[in-house]
């Protein structure tokens, strides 16, 4: 209300924390003020419903590596008609990262610059697999696998009687990766070593949380199956762990 602004920029799904932001309701918002809403959903798109057109959402960001499961190189973006008029009428428009430019090509089915042609092949292949399966069974298994990691971390604390809890309030909360805050006599580190040494990856907190959480992706082409055995996995280390 105070002050007038080009933008806000927002991320859907923070790697960090498993905290997911409610990106209808900012959008609508930011609208009303004749503000764009420019979206980080690099881990949010394709695991949990993205619907640029319906939110009105002015642009949306994704890479290639979390929820696609593909390999890392790519990014995907989409933008509105609204935000190309918006960067083809600015000024200072920069020469890296063109909207406008992208645009053009695309209708050329081309790409400004040389491409990593292997990725957009692995892109093509999985592209199927995703319709395949549905995009809408794709967003349940991704909660499915949300609500499996949430309920073990309650039972966890059940069974030790320790304060372990999920990171992000439960009213938002991501649904392709959960950060899993501590007590204070474990270490996140020593968590990720000992579920390495069972055969299984898991993150590390991140930032000042490094040491205090520990982290859990469910993304991707991962199946409730083989989660359940990651999360038996990190179970038993925390208990042996705690039995030190």
């Amino acid at each position: 209300r105070e002050q007038k602004f080009a933008a806000i920029t927002v991320v859907h799904s923070e790697t960090s924390t498993g905290t997911l932001t409610s990106l209808p309701e900012l959008a609508a918002l930011a609208h009303e003020y004749g503000v764009a809403v420019l979206v980080d959903s690099v881990t949010g798109l394709a695991g949990m419903p993205v619907e640029t057109d319906a939110w009105d959402l002015d642009f949306v960001l994704t890479g290639s590596q979390k929820a696609l499961a593909l390999p890392p190189g790519l990014a995907f973006g989409v933008a509105s008609k609204r935000y190309i008029e918006q960067a083809a009428n600015a000024t200072a428009r920069g020469l890296y990262f063109d909207l406008v430019e992208f645009e053009e090509f695309v209708h050329k089915n081309q790409t400004p610059s040389t491409p990593a042609i292997s990725l957009l092949y692995a892109t093509a292949v999985q592209g199927e697999y995703i319709a395949r399966e549905t995009i809408e069974a794709r967003w349940a298994r991704h909660t499915e696998m949300a609500n499996m990691t949430h309920s073990w971390v309650r039972q966890l604390r059940e069974d030790t009687g320790q304060a372990f809890c999920v990171y992000a309030p439960e009213h938002a909360r991501s649904g392709t990766v959960t950060a899993v805050a501590l007590p204070a006599t474990l270490n996140g580190d020593d968590i990720v070593k000992g579920v390495a040494k069972r055969g299984f990856v898991i993150g590390s907190g991140y930032g000042k949380l490094k040491s205090s959480t520990f982290r859990i992706g469910h993304m991707g082409d991962h199946t409730p199956d083989r989660l359940a055995l990651c999360l038996e996995a990190t179970a038993d280390t925390i208990r042996e762990l705690l039995a030190k």
